[in-house]
C-alpha cells in the first residue's frame, strides 16, 4: 500500500479552497466583456484555472481498484489430465448463441465438438421471446418488410454509439434469414403449437413511432397455450439432435476451465471437467465462447456492472457488498476464461437487461397509460419510458404508491399504441377475447377483480380495481386526505390537456392522450419497493471482438483462434438493454452465434 500524501481532513480543506474561495484578496470582478478577456489574456488563474481540480489523497489505483480483481486471479494450472479429445471447432455452452454456432458449423461438415456444463436431461435456457426482422415467417402473416437501416439506425441510437456498428448491424440484416433457417431445423408441430408471431397484424392507429422512439414486428413468443410454460429450450433440443445427426458432438456435464494457448498467444484448445470430476484435454484450432454471461456471479457483477454497483450505492447501501446488487444470468466462466487469455472487456456504463428497473403497474391488457405517484400527481412522460432503467421511477418516495388509470375506452386506446413487451398483442384473437370478457365482467369496489394478462398465456392473472368515478379509484388504489384530493385534481387536469391535445407537463405522445372522463374508471396500484432496484434477467456486457467476432487483446488484435458470441461477446447493446422490438436479448444473441459460424468456417477450412 503506498502512504496518503495528505490527510482527509487536509485533502478536504483543498477542495474547499478551489476556485473563488478568495485566493486573491484584491480581486475584482470583471465589468465588460473586454475586462474578462484582457484577464484571461494576461492568465488569471482565478479566471482561467478548472474549479474542482483537487490534489487528492495521493492513492494509487491499486488502494481503490485492481486490474487483476480476486474472482479473475490467475488461470488455474492442471496437470492430471485424464484423456484428451481433438476437434476442429470446440463451442463452449450451447444456449440459443451455442446451439445456433454448432448447428450451422456442422451444417458445413465442420468437425465441431460442443461443451455443456448442463446434462442432457436437465437441460434448460433462459427466455423464450425473439425479435427478429424481415423473416419469411413474418412476411408470410402478412408483415411488411421494413427498411432494415431505419432498424440499425435505430437501434445504433438508443445505444448512444456504445456499440459495435457491425454486430449491431449483423443483427438487423441477418436476424430473419438466421430464424428462417433455424425454423428449417425444427418439427412442424412444435413451431406450429409453440411458436406465436406476436403483433403481427399489427395496431390500426399505431404511427410506428412514439416520442421519437420507433417500435418494429418481429418477436417470436415460444410457449405452451394451455400451461404458459416456455417451450423454447425443450425445442431448442432439436437443434442439438439436428447438429448431432450431421456430425457434431456433445458433451454435456462438462465445465471448461481454461483456454490453451500456443507461445504466439492463439488459443489451441481447452481444459475441462467432466461430469466424474475428471479433467480432460480437447485440441482444436478454434474456440468458441457461448458460455452467457456474468449476472449469476456476484463478485462479478459487483466489480463489472458499474451501473449495479451504483444503484446500491445511490439507494443508500454499501457498494462494496455483493449482495447488494441482483440479477439473474449465468457463473462468468467463459468470459474469465477469455479474459485469462488476454481478453479486455468492454467499457462502462455496462448494459445489464433492465437493470435498475423499479417499474410501474401493469394493466392485463398492457399498454401505456397515465401514471401517478405517491402525492397523487403525474411525475413523467409516460410514453418516453422503453424497457431498460427507469430513474424517474427509482427516485420516488420507498413504499408510496404508484397507479396507472384508464377509463372504459382502453380497449379501443390500446389499438393507438406501439409494440414491445409493455403493449398488448392485438394480434392474439384468443388472449384478445378472454381479456374482454374478464373486463366486461369487472367488479366495482375495494376487493378489486382478477384479468388474465395478455402478455401470457393460460392461467395468468393481473389484480385491478374498477369504479364508478375517479375519486372511488383513488379511494381503492390507496390514495388518502391530500394525495386523494391531488389525485382527483390531476385527473382533470389530464383532461383538459387531452381536449387541449398537448400535454404541457411532461410532454407526453398526444396520440397517447387518452382521456378519462368515461365510466368505468379501471386502475391498477403497486408499492415501491426500499429494496435495491432490481438488477434485471442477466449481464450484457462482455469481452471485445472485431467485426469477425474474433476476441481483442489489449492491443485491438484478435486473438488467434478464439470467437466470443451470446453474452460472452460485449457490445451489442449501449448504456442499457433496449426494445424497438421485444425479444431482441436471444435474437442477437442467435445471430451472432449464425454469422460468427460463418467467419469461423472460412478461418478454419
Amino acid at each position: 500500500m503506498s502512504r496518503r500524501i495528505i490527510t482527509q481532513e487536509e485533502y478536504l480543506k483543498k477542495t474547499y479552497a478551489q476556485g473563488n474561495r478568495r485566493q486573491d484578496p484584491n480581486a475584482k470582478a470583471p465589468e465588460t466583456p473586454q475586462d474578462y478577456i484582457a484577464r484571461v489574456n494576461e492568465g488569471d488563474a482565478l479566471i482561467s484555472m478548472m474549479v474542482g481540480s483537487v490534489e487528492g489523497l495521493g492513492l494509487t489505483g491499486e488502494e481503490v481498484m485492481q486490474n487483476k480483481p480476486l474472482w479473475l486471479g490467475d488461470a488455474p494450472e492442471i496437470t492430471d489430465i485424464a484423456y484428451e479429445k481433438d476437434c476442429k471447432v470446440l463451442v463452449i455452452g450451447s444456449g440459443p448463441a451455442g446451439s445456433t454456432a454448432i448447428l450451422r458449423l456442422a451444417e458445413a461438415g465442420i468437425d465441431v465438438l460442443a461443451l455443456e456444463v448442463q446434462t442432457w436431461e436437465e437441460y434448460d435456457a433462459f427466455a423464450c421471446d425473439m425479435a427478429t426482422y424481415n423473416s419469411k415467417f413474418f412476411r408470410d402473416l402478412g408483415v411488411p418488410e421494413y427498411d432494415l437501416m431505419e432498424i440499425y439506425n435505430e437501434y445504433m441510437r438508443k445505444a448512444l454509439g456504445h456499440a459495435h456498428p457491425k454486430l449491431v448491424r449483423d443483427y438487423v440484416t441477418r436476424s430473419g434469414e438466421m430464424i428462417d433457417w433455424v425454423l428449417g431445423y425444427l418439427p412442424k408441430e412444435y413451431i406450429d403449437a409453440y411458436a406465436h408471431a406476436t403483433q403481427y397484424k399489427g395496431n390500426k392507429h399505431f404511427s410506428g413511432e412514439t416520442c421519437g422512439q420507433k417500435s418494429f414486428i418481429g418477436m417470436l413468443q415460444w410457449r405452451d397455450e394451455k400451461t404458459n410454460n416456455n417451450m423454447w429450450p425443450f425445442v431448442m433440443r432439436s437443434m442439438h439432435t439436428e447438429a448431432q445427426k450431421m456430425g457434431a458432438k456433445y458433451i454435456y456435464g462438462a465445465q471448461a476451465i481454461r483456454l490453451l494457448q500456443a507461445e504466439d498467444g492463439s488459443v489451441i484448445g481447452c481444459i475441462a471437467e467432466d461430469i466424474d470430476g475428471n479433467y480432460f484435454k480437447i485440441n482444436c484450432e478454434a474456440v468458441v465462447a457461448a458460455a452467457g454471461d456474468f449476472g449469476g456471479n456476484p463478485d462479478m457483477r459487483l466489480d463489472l456492472c458499474d451501473t449495479l454497483r451504483n444503484l446500491a450505492w445511490s439507494s443508500g447501501r454499501d457498494r462494496t457488498v455483493a449482495q447488494n446488487t441482483h440479477s439473474g444470468g449465468r457463473d462468468g466462466s467463459g468470459i474469465r476464461m477469455c479474459l485469462w487469455a488476454g481478453a479486455t472487456i468492454e467499457a462502462g456504463p455496462r448494459a445489464g437487461q433492465s437493470a435498475a428497473i423499479n417499474s410501474k403497474p401493469d394493466f392485463p391488457f398492457g399498454g401505456c397509460w397515465t401514471t401517478f405517484g405517491p402525492e397523487g400527481k403525474r411525475f413523467m412522460n409516460e410514453t418516453i419510458m422503453k424497457f431498460g432503467a427507469n430513474d424517474a421511477i427509482n427516485m420516488l418516495k420507498p413504499e408510496g404508491i404508484i397507479a396507472i388509470v384508464a377509463d372504459s375506452d382502453w380497449d379501443e386506446n390500446c389499438e393507438y399504441q406501439g409494440y414491445g413487451h409493455e403493449v398488448m398483442d392485438r394480434s392474439n384473437d384468443h388472449m384478445l377475447a378472454v381479456i374482454r370478457e374478464d373486463m366486461a365482467n369487472y367488479k366495482v369496489g375495494p376487493e378489486g377483480f382478477d384479468v388474465h394478462n395478455f402478455a401470457r398465456y393460460g392461467e395468468s392473472y393481473d389484480h385491478i380495481f374498477a369504479a364508478d368515478t375517479i375519486e372511488e379509484l383513488g379511494g381503492y388504489l390507496g390514495y388518502e386526505g391530500d394525495a386523494l384530493k391531488a389525485f382527483v385534481a390531476e385527473v382533470d387536469h389530464w383532461n383538459e390537456m387531452c381536449e387541449a391535445g398537448y400535454d404541457s407537463d411532461w410532454g407526453c405522445d398526444k396520440n397517447y392522450m387518452f382521456p378519462i372522463k368515461k365510466a368505468p374508471f379501471f386502475g391498477a396500484v403497486s408499492r415501491l419497493s426500499k429494496a435495491v432496484p432490481g438488477g434485471g434477467l442477466c449481464q450484457h456486457a462482455g469481452v471485445c471482438t472485431d467485426r469477425y467476432y474474433r476476441v481483442l487483446n489489449k492491443d485491438k488484435q484478435p486473438i488467434g483462434g478464439l470467437y466470443a458470441i451470446g453474452n460472452c461477446c460485449g457490445q451489442r447493446f449501449g448504456v442499457q438493454y433496449h426494445t424497438p422490438t421485444a425479444g431482441n436479448s436471444c435474437g442477437s444473441a442467435m445471430t451472432t452465434g449464425y454469422v460468427a459460424a460463418e467467419c469461423i468456417i472460412e478461418d478454419v477450412k
